[in-house]
């Protein structure tokens, strides 16, 4: 492989993953956004 396609793959794995982790964190967030907030116990009455 010549010096341009080693740096060409680099590139995408690279920008493979930035999106990957782009993505996992939105997701997360997300999730939190739209967590009921629902609980367990009763008010006292």
């Amino acid at each position: 492989m010549t010096s341009i396609q080693i740096s060409a793959l680099i590139f995408l794995i690279c920008s493979a993953a930035l999106l990957y982790w782009i993505g996992y964190r939105h997701g997360l967030t997300d999730g939190q956004k739209y967590q009921p907030t629902t609980t367990t116990r009763r008010k006292a009455a």
